[in-house]
C-alpha cells in the first residue's frame, strides 16, 4: 500500500516526508489532535463480544502532533443502523456514482453519541489488531515512531496506555524503538524502516511486523504469558509489557501484507502453539507479500534457541522459502488472507479428522499490477499428496481481475438467502472507491460503492473466528434466528469517516439493503488543502 500512500501524500499536498525512519517525521508540532473525531482512519477492530469498535487514526497530513486511538459503543452503532434500515430502507438503492462522499442514503452522524474513549498516539499509524490471546490489548504499527503501539481496554471500553497520562500514550507504550528497553530486549535491537503489516502467531504470544520501506521484518513478544495463550480468550489481566525480540533482514524490499498460516491442530507433528512446544512440533509460519518483487515469502517463527541462551527465551525469525508469482505480470502485492474453512466443512460433513487436517487452506492476495485477486493454496495439494504433507507449501492456482487499486483482503461470512453463514472474501479497492465481495465457491464477485479511499475493514464477530479456534462449526451453519442483522465496517481514509454495510441477505425486505451502506459514523471532510 505504500504506493497509494505516497500518492495520497502528493494528493494531500503534505510536506515531503522521507522514508528512512522515525526521525524523518516531525513530532511535537501542531496542536493536539481532536479526541472526538475521526481523522484519516487506517485500522478497525471489533471486540469478540461485538460490544466495541476500535479505530486508529493516522494524522496523515501532519495537521496535528499525533493520531488517536478510539473506542466506540458498537451496540449503539448497530442499533442506529438497524433503525435506519427499518425507517423505510432509504439505502436500498445503490449509491449514485456522482454522490461525492457515497452517502446519498446514509447521512453521516457525529461520533460524540457513540464515542467511549480516546487517547493520543504517534502519527502515521498503519493498522490495528486485537490480541488473539487477550482481547483487552490492542496493537498498532506506528510508522512515525518506528514502533508498535500497545494499549489496553477495560470492560467498559475505556482505553489506557500503561505509563501514559490518561489522554496521551507515553514512550513506554511503543515497542521497538528503544535498544535498551528492559528487560526482555536482550539483543538490544531496534525496528527499522516503516512498520506496516502485522500478524500474530495463532496463540497470540508473538507478533510479526513488516517494513514498508526496507528489507526487514520484526518479531515481538506480545506480553501475554504462554500459559494463558491456549487459543481461547484469556480471562486474566495483562501484566507483561510487549518487547522487540529480533529483526530479520534480507527480505524483498517494501514488505506489506502478512498472515499466519493456520496449522491444523490434528496435524502430525502438531503445531507448537497447541502442544506446549513439544520436541519436533510444527513451528508457526507466516506468508509475507511485498510491492517490489513478484514473490511471496515464507517466514518461520522460533520461540527459542537454546544454543544462544540456555537460560531463557530469545525468539527469532527466519526466511525459509520464497514462492514466485508466475500467475501475474506485476510485482506489487498488498493484502493477504488465508482461509482454512475447508477443514471445518470437511469435519462437519463427517470427514476423518486426520484427513480433514491435511486439506490445503485457501490463500487470497491483492495484486495491484495488474489489479487482481491472486488465488492460491497453502499445504500440499491433494493431487500431489503421497504420504508426506507440507503444510507451508504455497501453490498459485489462478487470478481474478479486479477494479483498480486492490489493497487489503479480509475473510468473513455474510448471511445468505437461506439464512446460513456463507464465506466471502472482501477486498478494499482504494483507487476505485469500492469494496469487492468475492465468493470463493462460485468464483464470482460483485462490488459495493463506498466513500473515497476505503482503507480498512472490520466485521461483526463470528463463532469460528480466531478467538474460538476450537469451534469447528462450518461456514454453512444456520445463523441465529434472533440475530439483529450482520454488518461490516469500512474506514474511509480520504474523507475520515466509517461506513456500516448490511451483510444479511435473508431479510424479507423489498427493496433489499443487502451489500449497501446503511449508516455512516463521523463527519466526512476533505483532506487539508483540498
Amino acid at each position: 500500500m505504500a504506493l497509494f500512500l505516497r500518492n495520497a501524500r502528493a494528493l494531500l499536498g503534505a510536506a515531503a516526508v522521507a522514508t528512512a525512519g522515525a526521525a524523518c517525521y516531525p513530532g511535537g508540532g501542531g496542536s493536539n489532535p481532536p479526541l472526538d473525531s475521526l481523522y484519516f482512519p487506517v485500522g478497525l477492530a471489533v471486540s469478540p463480544d461485538g460490544s466495541r469498535l476500535y479505530v486508529v487514526n493516522s494524522d496523515f497530513d501532519l495537521q496535528y502532533n499525533g493520531g488517536t486511538l478510539q473506542s466506540y459503543d458498537l451496540q449503539s452503532i448497530r442499533n442506529a443502523a438497524v433503525g435506519q434500515i427499518a425507517d423505510g430502507g432509504a439505502c436500498a438503492e445503490q449509491v449514485p456514482t456522482n454522490d461525492f462522499l457515497g452517502l446519498g442514503c446514509a447521512p453521516p452522524q457525529p461520533v460524540t453519541a457513540y464515542l467511549t474513549s480516546s487517547v493520543v498516539i504517534g502519527a502515521f499509524a498503519a493498522d490495528l489488531q486485537l490480541s488473539l490471546s487477550n482481547p483487552k490489548r490492542l496493537f498498532a504499527p506506528i510508522r512515525g515512531e518506528t514502533a508498535v503501539l500497545f494499549a489496553d481496554v477495560d470492560d467498559q471500553g475505556n482505553l489506557s496506555c500503561p505509563g501514559g497520562n490518561g489522554t496521551r500514550c507515553a514512550s513506554g507504550n511503543y515497542v521497538g524503538n528503544d535498544p535498551n528497553a528492559p528487560p526482555a530486549n536482550t539483543r538490544h535491537s531496534v525496528m527499522s524502516g516503516e512498520p506496516f503489516g502485522i500478524a500474530q502467531t495463532l496463540d497470540g504470544t508473538a507478533i510479526v511486523v513488516t517494513s514498508d520501506s526496507d528489507t526487514t521484518a520484526s518479531v515481538l513478544s506480545s506480553g501475554i504469558p504462554a500459559s494463558s495463550a491456549d487459543g481461547a480468550v484469556a480471562a486474566q489481566s495483562v501484566e507483561v509489557s510487549p518487547s522487540l525480540q529480533y529483526v530479520l533482514s534480507g527480505l524483498p524490499f517494501a514488505g506489506t501484507g502478512i498472515a499466519a498460516i493456520p496449522h491444523d491442530r490434528a496435524l502430525n507433528p502438531p503445531p507448537c502453539e497447541t502442544s506446549n512446544e513439544q520436541l519436533g512440533c510444527l513451528r508457526p509460519a507466516f506468508l509475507e507479500t511485498n510491492h517490489s518483487t513478484a514473490e511471496i515469502d515464507l517466514l518461520r517463527y522460533y520461540s527459542d534457541d537454546d544454543s544462544l541462551n540456555p537460560s531463557g527465551n530469545r525468539p527469532f525469525l527466519q526466511r525459509e522459502g520464497a514462492f514466485p508469482l508466475t500467475a501475474t505480470t506485476g510485482s506489487d502485492e498488498r493484502g493477504i488472507a488465508i482461509d482454512d474453512s475447508p477443514r471445518s466443512s470437511c469435519r462437519a460433513s463427517g470427514g476423518d479428522d486426520s484427513a480433514c487436517a491435511i486439506l490445503p487452506a485457501r490463500v487470497f492476495v491483492a495484486s495491484r499490477t495488474p489489479p487482481a485477486l491472486v488465488l492460491g493454496e497453502v499445504g500440499t495439494p491433494p493431487s500431489n499428496y503421497s504420504g508426506s504433507f507440507d503444510p507451508d507449501l504455497l501453490t498459485i492456482v489462478g487470478t481474478v481481475p479486479l477494479p483498480s487499486g486492490p489493497s487489503r483482503v479480509y475473510r468473513a461470512p455474510v448471511i445468505d438467502r437461506n439464512g446460513n453463514y456463507s464465506l466471502r472474501i472482501f477486498v478494499t479497492c482504494f483507487d476505485s472507491d469500492l469494496v469487492v465481495v468475492y465468493d470463493p465457491e462460485t468464483r464470482l464477485w460483485d462490488s459495493i460503492h463506498v466513500g473515497r479511499g476505503p482503507f480498512a475493514m472490520a466485521f461483526d464477530p463470528f463463532p469460528t473466528d480466531a478467538y474460538h479456534p476450537n469451534d469447528s462449526a462450518p461456514w454453512g451453519q444456520a445463523a441465529p434466528s434472533d440475530r439483529p442483522y450482520r454488518f461490516a465496517y469500512v474506514a474511509s481514509f480520504t474523507e475520515s469517516f466509517v461506513e456500516v454495510i448490511d451483510l444479511d441477505n435473508s431479510r424479507p425486505m423489498s427493496p433489499s439493503t443487502y451489500e449497501t451502506v446503511v449508516f455512516a459514523l463521523g463527519e466526512p471532510m476533505l483532506p487539508k488543502g483540498q
